[in-house]
């Protein structure tokens, strides 16, 4: 084998390394902690990443309440977690963030029938087209300001528990806050294409994390800690199944060379949830297991106070 030969070989294996451990797959978060007598709540449990962190939690003999829209995929999913886990602390709620009433209906009776609220994973999400009811954009209203509006209306309990039981809030975003700008048009209108769609979708990474990093602010008198998680690129879950057939072909090539399994993608969640490290960061972004700073866009106050203004607005909350 030439010289030339060889230098191409081992690229050809370095790169195939660094695309396999930090692309496809990512670290593994370990841990031994237990959860017993701990009750978390996840949006969007029944599938991908939120049914993958329920099952892990479950069987570290955490009460865990699946929230989703779909309540008979819940339950048969809940039937999946008892029989894997043994943990029969399981319960489904049904929720449709889209819908601001069936939020507040949510939080009244989750707020009425649990003692307590440990950590609250704000998981479901969507990279769809399509309106609401209330003239809003449905990604936008189901990645954030139903979100929002849920978070919000169970502050009261986080608050008042913290005293003796610490609280962390996990919303799942991605990196791609990074390429973008927030719009006040973009919430009042149905994305056309894949294209639109994805940078709606980036956008409301966006708000998500300034929502998050400006409620840790809000939430320094309590021992109350928050996070935005990015799971990885593409993760391979039923957000991404929901896409329509042309979208699909477009991403297939990507989908092979950057799609994660779900498994890797719900270890920064993991970690956020569990280590103890991560607390000294609160309201930062994690991703890779790891914190990572924010870019500057995204902790600008005078655009969080606009943001700040319109989803107190679109939610009818008088205050966070």
């Amino acid at each position: 084998m030439s010289f030339k030969s060889l230098v191409s070989a081992v690229t050809i294996v370095i790169v195939g390394y660094y695309w396999m451990t930090y692309v496809k797959r990512g670290p593994v978060y370990e841990s031994d902690k237990k959860l017993n007598g701990k009750t978390v709540l996840i949006t969007g449990g029944n599938a991908g990443i939120g049914k993958a962190t329920a099952m892990d939690l479950a069987k570290r003999g955490a009460r865990v309440v699946i929230a989703s829209r779909n309540l008979k995929k819940s339950n048969k999913v809940k039937d999946e977690i008892i029989k894997e886990s043994g943990n029969h602390e399981i319960r489904t709620m049904q929720v449709d963030l889209s819908d601001y009433d069936s939020v507040r209906q949510f939080a009244k009776e989750f707020d009425e029938s649990e003692k307590y609220l440990d950590y609250f994973v704000n998981n479901a999400g969507i990279v769809l087209d399509g309106m609401t009811k209330y003239g809003m954009n449905r990604l936008y209203v189901v990645d954030y300001f139903g979100p929002f509006l849920l978070t919000n209306l169970l502050l009261d309990k986080m608050k008042k528990q913290s005293a003796e039981r610490p609280v962390r809030i996990i919303n799942l975003t991605s990196e791609g806050y990074k390429f973008a700008e927030v719009y006040e048009s973009s919430m009042r209108k149905d994305p056309q294409g894949w294209f639109e769609i994805f940078f709606v979708y980036w956008e409301t990474n966006l708000v998500n994390i300034q929502f998050i990093y400006n409620l840790n602010k809000e939430l320094k008198d309590y021992d109350i800690t928050t996070y935005s998680v990015n799971p990885g690129t593409l993760i391979h879950t039923e957000a991404v199944e929901e896409l329509d057939f042309n979208t699909k072909v477009l991403m297939f090539i990507p989908q092979l060379l950057i799609m994660r399994d779900v498994y890797y993608g719900y270890q920064t969640s993991l970690y956020t949830l569990l280590d103890d490290s991560v607390t000294a960061h609160s309201g930062g972004f994690f991703t890779g297991c790891s914190h990572e700073k924010l870019w500057p866009h995204a902790t600008n106050e005078s655009a969080w106070e606009l943001l700040k203004k319109k989803s107190l607005e679109v939610t009818g909350l008088s205050s966070i």
